[in-house]
């Protein structure tokens, strides 16, 4: 089971998150200004598919370790590198099924983006459980998710990096294995009041087990997670607010 995030500072985290967040920045900048000599580097074809992923890549990067590097102690953006690196994986995975791939250097980045990983989940964890100014433990607040936990703490990546998420003020979450093999244990604390946690955790809730966010101004009502267009509209459902 996890340990709690108010048990101790760690006051390491700080460090690591920055230097995580200067590599993004030098691997971003690798990726988007010398994609070709960065495709020949890992091994993988540099043609124009492949240089224009990197180049995607690298600008994704380079976003990501800005926001680190302004903020080293937010889990959110730590979260959303571990979240690029599933997608480098991927990617190192297709590559290895082209004939044309190096399989020695495809495997070393393989490897050394594995180590990477390691690193951006630990950070994110050890971020996520930090305790700030104005948080207690007093203001936690939780729910069961009948998920498993791996998909419970993916989910909140995707909660968060896509704005559904309406906390403004720091805040932490933490997974937790639920008793009796009951799904996975959320908890979220913050300097927000206990009824926004709350929300917040109805809505993600609802989300996850159901796919669609009750509305709250009429019993039976609900909302798609991503409603579809209607028929002749040109509103785009990702433009409707709450």
């Amino acid at each position: 089971m996890h340990s709690h995030y108010f048990s101790r500072a760690r006051a390491s985290t700080p460090t690591l998150s920055f230097a995580l967040g200067c590599f993004s920045l030098a691997l971003g900048a690798a990726e988007l200004m010398a994609p070709r000599r960065v495709a020949r580097l890992i091994g993988v074809p540099a043609d124009d598919s492949t240089t224009n992923v990197l180049r995607a890549y690298g600008a994704r990067k380079l976003a990501t370790g800005i926001a680190i590097l302004a903020d080293p102690n937010d889990a959110t953006w730590l979260w959303s590198r571990v979240g690029g690196d599933a997608l480098d994986l991927a990617s190192l995975g297709a590559a290895a099924s082209d004939e044309r791939s190096a399989r020695a250097p495809l495997s070393l980045a393989a490897m050394a983006m594995l180590g990477v990983t390691a690193l951006d989940v630990f950070a994110a964890n050890r971020a996520g459980r930090r305790p700030t100014p104005g948080r207690s433990a007093s203001n936690e607040q939780s729910t069961t998710l009948k998920v498993p936990i791996e998909d419970a703490e993916a989910a909140w990546v995707e909660w968060c990096v896509s704005g559904r998420s309406t906390l403004k003020g720091d805040h932490a979450v933490r997974f937790e294995l639920a008793p009796g093999a009951r799904g996975t244990e959320v908890h979220l604390a913050g300097n927000a009041a206990k009824s926004t946690l709350r929300g917040e955790l109805r809505q993600f809730k609802q989300l996850v087990e159901a796919g669609e966010i009750t509305v709250s101004d009429g019993p039976g009502l609900w909302r798609p997670a991503q409603p579809r267009r209607e028929p002749g509209s040109t509103i785009d459902p990702a433009e409707v607010r709450r």
